[in-house]
């Protein structure tokens, strides 16, 4: 019995031999190549690792030793994480040797190739800053979060303030003199308000009315008294300017990121200075739109959006967000963004992948982000990004009038609009987009219309139907118009 046992083993040892010369006889995998390049960088950041091969695994390590087939594997289409780190506040410098072979049956093993990275952080207490455009200073803190400082002829506008521990007012005021600083809010997370005590008790601070409980809860924390949040804590809405003297800001609501997130433009230069609510697509550490935390369906932010950008209209030059390196030009950014979001709509599931970071969540991806600047990625929520299934959402994204406007702002899942007529005789046309573009109907007032095209309402006595048909053929929804005189 011993002996047969033997036998067998011997047998099998020739076998795995057999499969061996096999493989060695084989074409070499080209050697593993990774993205960004190996150097020194400043904060947290990704690494990628490919082959040519798109059938190959790629093993890797981070210890210096060499990596084999039993060594951990790359999940394609993620990211592997260096790290930045901390002693207190006090910045370290940590250095990262990766290792990694790619292999495949019937193929040798590619060569091994070694990738060194340092990842050197700033102490929490530092800010650097440059002239990114003509008067407008960006200004990083040591996670990188970014802040704007604009000068107008009566006052600065600091917008956001980061999350360092250093005497950010003080490094201001290099650039300000003693002109006053006026401080705006794109919303209320800490690595957007997290500097917001240093300046409030001299300085007026903005943010929108529905983000106020959640900064007004900050700065008590950092012992801002009842009074002095009385008198220098104020809030913005939809329409709401800021006068710096020479012109004024103007505040544009877009509510998903946060209930209160905001976009401020400057109507001089056309700049937009955004934050976090039209999201951030810097390709590392990779950025992308965080909604993941709106529970609400993702048709009410694509309204949202769609709606300041009409009221903005073709006035943007640049897109100043929370966490780019570099200021976006024009506007193909946002096409980037509605059309991630609607194929959302249109596509639901199938439109998502995994997460890059915080990985375990999904994401929608526009563009690739090593080669379009204007690439745009966003997280969702899978439970709750959707207001129907995609067959089934008949709903709309957009609704534009001519002698007329909205008395408030679409919102999808609101069916009863009211509408103010432009002056007593004014003749009205009303467009519509539905949700999906697979939709399979739309009329106004009972006529036929093609999405986003007028249609010329003959009287306005009357409220004015605008029915939606989803792409199963079968549900609808009925939005009802009324008109009021101006």
């Amino acid at each position: 019995m011993l002996a047969g046992k033997s036998v067998c083993g011997a047998l099998a040892l020739i076998a795995l031999a057999g499969a061996a010369s096999a493989q060695s006889a084989g074409p070499q995998l080209p050697p593993v190549t990774v993205r960004p390049a190996p150097g020194s960088y400043s904060n947290t950041t990704s690494v990628t690792l490919d082959d040519a091969d798109p059938a190959a695994q790629i093993h890797y390590t981070w210890d210096g030793s060499a990596p084999t087939a039993a060594s951990p594997t790359v999940v394609r289409g993620q990211v592997l994480f260096i790290a930045g780190v901390y002693d207190g506040e006090k910045g370290l410098t940590k250095d990262y040797t990766l290792r990694a072979i790619a292999t495949k049956p019937g193929s040798r093993n590619s060569e091994p190739v070694t990738f060194h990275y340092t990842v050197a952080r700033r102490d929490r207490t530092a800010y650097l800053s440059e002239e990114v455009l003509p008067g407008v200073r960006m200004i990083r803190d040591s996670d990188n979060d970014k802040m704007f400082l604009i000068k107008g002829s009566r006052a600065f506008a600091l917008i956001d303030s980061g999350q360092g521990t250093g005497k950010l007012k003080d490094y201001i005021r290099r650039f300000t003199g003693s002109m006053p600083i006026i401080v705006l809010f794109t919303h209320s997370h800490g690595d957007h308000i997290g500097q917001a005590d240093q300046f409030i008790a001299d300085s007026d601070e903005y943010i929108e009315t529905a983000d106020k409980p959640a900064t007004v809860a900050l700065l008590k924390s950092r012992g801002v008294s009842d009074a002095v949040l009385a008198a220098h804590l104020k809030t913005v809405e939809d329409g709401s300017s800021i006068d710096i003297g020479d012109r004024k800001l103007e505040i544009y609501a877009v509510a998903g990121h946060t209930p209160g997130s905001i976009v401020i433009l400057d109507p001089k230069t056309g700049n937009l200075f955004s934050g976090d609510t039209l999201g951030n697509n810097s390709f590392l550490p990779p950025d992308v739109m965080w909604m993941q935390f709106d529970t609400r369906a993702l048709d009410a932010y694509l309204a949202n959006e769609l709606t300041m950008r009409a009221k903005i209209g073709s006035r943007i030059s640049h897109i100043l967000t929370g966490h780019n390196d570099h200021p976006l030009t024009g506007t193909a950014y946002l096409d980037h963004l509605e059309t991630a979001f609607q194929r959302l709509m249109d596509q639901g599931d199938a439109a998502l992948i995994a997460s890059w970071r915080p990985q375990g969540m999904y994401q929608v991806v526009v563009g690739d982000r090593y080669s379009d600047p204007n690439w745009f990625g966003a997280n969702v929520e899978r439970k709750t990004y959707l207001p129907a299934k995609p067959d089934q959402i008949a709903g709309l994204i957009e609704v534009t009038l001519r002698g007329a406007h909205l008395r408030q702002n679409l919102d999808p899942a609101v069916h009863q609009l009211t509408a103010v007529l432009d002056h007593a005789d004014a003749k009205v046309t009303i467009a519509a987009r539905p949700t999906s573009s697979r939709s399979r109907g739309l009329t106004i007032g009972g006529v036929a219309a093609v999405p986003g095209k007028p249609v010329s309402i003959a009287s306005t006595a009357q409220p004015v139907a605008v029915v939606v048909t989803a792409p199963d053929g079968v549900t609808t929804a009925t939005y009802t118009l009324r008109f009021q005189a101006k």
